[in-house]
């Protein structure tokens, strides 16, 4: 949940500075609006102590609200922590009057940074976190006051790696597909994680998390676990990751590991909230309004890897999908039309790709098919295929309880004795034998649960490991 004041922080302080509505904030901001008693947001706490903490957090946010009905700077990031601390099933703006106001002060920012960026692209962190608030508020930012925030995330891929990651979040959010280009950048980050601060680690986490739950991209999640583990490794005996927007990006990236990647043997999850609950004012907050924002979005249950709650779903379209990189790479849906009907392109549409094996350590025997399938298809059916189309790419396979194990193909038999195997890799780009492939790249599933996809390189190396 942290993400959410991460994003404040980290975007708005350290990158864009001012935004063009009202000036900053500040801790000491008193309530300018009416006298009426302030919005309450239903909570329900794991923990009588810890709910008593969001529960007075909650009220700082409200009562720092200003007369416009919004958080200056922070109109976004403080709706979108409400909607995570809220779980009555709908969104919080139903909740009251004040709080529909509020709603409606987030969409007049919006469309006024839009307006005054109408001939230069907005600021990319800013928009993301504009695209993410309105999800979670179950408002379509693909079609936000006829204009379309997500192909405007898309549409640049920025050079910071903490930016890219949080665009990346903020469109998966909005259940538009993630390129693949995205997605391995994404691993790129990932795999050098020493490279690059906890802050970009643990949105580079929440980004492929999101992307994770697209059915064809499941595969992903053997990915995740090592910088989970590594950020895992890096809390501080004191329970915290360093500051304490850090502190709260890491608890949202890391704290489904019990049951998703694994991490949790690494870090302590109460360790990380008593650290950021020892250092609550008496006011509610921690200090000012974007850090207190970022303070709750951790302690809540919500996550920011599914920022858009399951009602959501009747109300936005689900275009996860719909294959962008073929509509012109701008990120604009186009819809195609035969006869007057649509068509549904995610069960017409064949995808292309390459098969080759390599023979030898050193590559001596090199045979590649090109061949096209039907979307979804396993690669052991196009094992099947390839071998009805070329005698070489004939294999036999092994089947055990979990799936195919293929240790024969090209005549050539697996020798564990003289620790000869055969190794399927998932490539972007074909296969060179002047440049073969890291282990890393080896697929993280067997043959039976790997889908092919479209513009992919599929390779198996018969060597010696």
């Amino acid at each position: 949940m942290a993400y959410w004041a991460f994003c404040i922080l980290i975007f708005l302080h350290t990158v864009y500075g001012q935004t063009e509505t009202e000036p900053p904030t500040t801790a000491t901001t008193k309530s300018s609006t009416t006298a009426s008693p302030p919005t309450s947001v239903t909570w329900e706490a794991e923990t009588l102590n810890e709910g008593q903490a969001i529960q007075k957090a909650l009220q700082y946010l409200l009562n720092h609200r200003q007369a416009d009905w919004g958080w200056g700077n922070d109109t976004h990031n403080v709706m979108l922590t409400l909607q995570l601390a809220n779980n009555t099933g709908k969104e919080i703006e139903q909740q009251g009057l004040e709080m529909q106001l509020s709603a409606k002060q987030m969409e007049i920012e919006v469309l006024l940074m839009m307006s005054k960026h109408h001939e230069s692209p907005p600021p990319l962190g800013r928009l993301a976190a504009y695209t993410l608030a309105l999800g979670a508020l179950c408002k379509d930012p693909r079609s936000f006051h006829g204009r379309d925030l997500v192909a405007a995330l898309l549409h640049r891929e920025p050079p910071q790696d903490l930016e890219f990651a949080y665009a990346t979040l903020a469109a998966c959010s909005s259940a538009a597909h993630v390129r693949r280009r995205h997605i391995r950048r994404l691993l790129d980050i990932a795999n050098a994680a020493s490279d690059h601060s906890l802050d970009t680690i643990s949105m580079v986490i929440l980004a492929l998390r999101c992307v994770v739950q697209d059915h064809r991209h499941r595969s992903l999640i053997h990915f995740v676990r090592r910088p989970m583990a590594g950020l895992a490794r890096q809390q501080h005996p004191d329970g915290s990751f360093g500051t304490l927007t850090t502190t709260a990006l890491a608890i949202q990236a890391l704290e489904d590991s019990d049951s998703g990647p694994g991490a949790h043997q690494h870090w302590s999850l109460p360790a990380a909230r008593k650290w950021l609950l020892e250092r609550q004012a008496a006011d509610g907050g921690w200090g000012d309004v974007s850090v207190t924002a970022a303070a709750v979005a951790a302690l809540t249950p919500a996550s920011l890897a599914a920022v858009r709650p399951p009602h959501c779903s009747d109300k936005l379209m689900d275009s996860r999908h719909e294959p962008l990189d073929n509509n012109g790479g701008d990120g604009i849906l186009k819809l195609a039309y035969q006869s007057g009907q649509a068509i549904n392109e995610s069960e017409a549409r064949n995808v292309s790709f390459t098969y080759t094996l390599w023979l030898g350590t050193n590559v001596t025997e090199n045979f590649t098919l090109q061949m096209v399938a039907p979307r979804n298809v396993s690669f052991y059916r196009v094992m099947q295929m390839a071998a009805e189309q070329n005698p070489k790419f004939k294999f036999e396979a092994s089947e055990w309880p979990n799936g195919h194990y293929v240790h024969t193909l090209a005549g050539h038999k697996e020798e564990p004795m003289g620790y000869h195997y055969w190794l399927l890799y998932r490539l972007p780009e074909t296969p060179d034998p002047t440049s073969p492939p890291g282990n890393q790249l080896v697929a993280p599933v067997g043959v039976d649960d790997l889908l092919v996809e479209d513009g992919e390189h599929y390779l198996f190396w018969y060597k010696k490991l």
